[in-house]
């Protein structure tokens, strides 16, 4: 019988549960975990699962509200590292709150293992985690050995300069499991910035265009000032365009990210 209240009282401290999360990764970890129903508030641009567009909003990663969270009344709220701040003003209302990292594939991995301890659901973390190493094992190959530019084209302007994959993102592992190198060889880590000079040294054999479900680009002028630059890519008409909700997205839906990159690799 005590076994029975035991097992009654944790179930009840589950469904107790009002989670905020700080970023659409988060959130989409958390529904991934099977807790979308526990999500009470979310970062903007939270757009998948679809049910959660709807849910009620606290801010975006540098204009996250106070106020806000606070009148959700979370039992817990999850974060990103560089989010620590705004997560240790929460703490002194005595929320609870927890801090994940999400660069490269092992931390991402390592994020859903630890929110599924969190959330006890290990199971569905172990899943989770699992198809991550099997997109990686079944990629596509590139048979050539390619050296590849991803660029996240949220600019259509290449005379300002463009963001692209640096060494410390996922993205550079994805190219890594697709049997291609990162065009981008200089030292710094995260989201450079190119100008199309530097463009033109790197002289990839493949550029990705990166854009997210709400970007506003058109494609088909970006493709074509792309097209212009003497570089490989544009010789060889290997500059691709990917556009949907989840290849930007550092959450479980890499496994996605790593068969459609690969594939358009190949």
């Amino acid at each position: 019988m005590r076994i029975i209240f035991l097992l009654l009282f944790t179930l009840m401290l589950q469904a107790q549960e009002r989670i905020v999360t700080l970023s659409p990764a988060i959130a989409e970890i958390v529904s991934g975990l099977g807790e979308s129903s526990a999500i009470v508030g979310v970062s903007d641009y939270t757009l998948y699962p679809p049910q959660l567009s709807t849910r009620p909003k606290v801010g975006g990663y540098t204009t996250l509200s106070l106020e806000r969270t606070l009148t959700l009344k979370p039992s817990l709220v999850i974060g990103l590292n560089h989010q620590q701040p705004f997560l240790s003003k929460l703490q002194h209302f005595g929320i609870k709150t927890k801090t994940i990292t999400l660069g490269s594939t092992q931390e991402i991995a390592s994020a859903i293992f630890q929110l599924g301890e969190q959330l006890h659901q290990p199971e569905a973390a172990k899943k989770m985690i699992q198809a991550i190493s099997d997109a990686k094992t079944n990629a596509a190959h590139n048979e050539n050995n390619e050296t590849v530019l991803i660029v996240f084209a949220n600019s259509s302007e290449l005379s300002r300069g463009v963001y692209v994959a640096g060494h410390d993102l996922f993205f550079e592992e994805i190219l890594e499991s697709c049997h291609t190198q990162n065009a981008y060889k200089d030292s710094y880590n995260l989201q450079p910035i190119l100008g199309i000079e530097s463009i033109i040294a790197s002289n990839p054999d493949q550029v990705l265009l990166l854009l997210g479900p709400l970007d506003k680009t058109d494609p088909m002028a970006l493709k074509k000032q792309w097209m212009a630059l003497p570089i490989n890519a544009a010789k060889n008409h290997k500059i691709t365009i990917i556009q949907n909700d989840y290849i930007l997205i550092p959450s479980q839906r890499i496994a996605k990210s790593i068969t459609t990159i690969c594939q358009v690799l190949k």
